[in-house]
């Protein structure tokens, strides 16, 4: 996949919901988020941090980062846009840093159902749509911009707008962790991964 795809693990966000907290830095077992999701999911491909503060310590791990193309925290999709444009591979896997537990044939299912007529699929688990774990195309990168100066900040539209499809992971056990968003999220994040769950 190291020629194919890029793995871009979004780290961009202000943290409201955690006090202002940088989310990527947070510690699960020792890790912090972003370390924990590049050693689970990179597997050789190229990687990419995108962030907007704390920079020496995402860049201290080894791979690029790269910031929004705005600062006035336009949302995910901005952090999107800056992985498509950053990323010299064909496909670029997007995932959020607060994903402390993600499928382990999240890429090979998310790789199948794209193609060459499909730019766009994401994670779906028992009915919701995870937009934030998608496969996108690097093409998609000047429509993504056009979406955003024309005010577009919500993931699910925008990807309803291109036809992205949906790729069930409801049978995968453990039951994912797609994203924390608060102290009691991170706390129990931090149980349930700790009795190895």
């Amino acid at each position: 996949m190291s020629d194919k795809v890029t793995l871009a693990i979004l780290a961009g966000g202000q943290g409201r919901r955690l006090q202002g907290r940088d989310k990527g830095l947070i510690s699960i077992l020792g890790q912090g988020l972003v370390e924990r999701t590049l050693h689970t999911l990179a597997d050789g491909m190229p990687g990419l941090i995108v962030a907007n503060r704390n920079l020496s310590a995402y860049r201290a791990l080894g791979v690029a980062v790269v910031a929004d193309p705005w600062p006035d925290f336009r949302g995910p999709l901005a952090g999107i846009l800056a992985a498509l444009r950053a990323a010299r591979t064909p496909w670029v896997q997007i995932v959020p840093c607060d994903a402390a537990l993600l499928p382990g044939d999240l890429l090979s299912r998310l790789m199948a159902r794209a193609g060459d007529e499909l730019s766009a699929v994401y994670a779906e688990w028992r009915g919701q749509g995870q937009y934030l774990c998608c496969l996108l195309n690097r093409n998609l990168a000047v429509h993504l911009a056009d979406a955003l100066e024309r005010g577009e900040r919500a993931p699910c539209r925008w990807l309803a707008s291109i036809g992205a499809q949906s790729v069930d992971f409801s049978d995968v056990q453990p039951e994912p962790l797609w994203s924390m968003n608060n102290p009691a999220e991170v706390a129990a994040a931090r149980a349930r991964l700790g009795h190895g769950q």
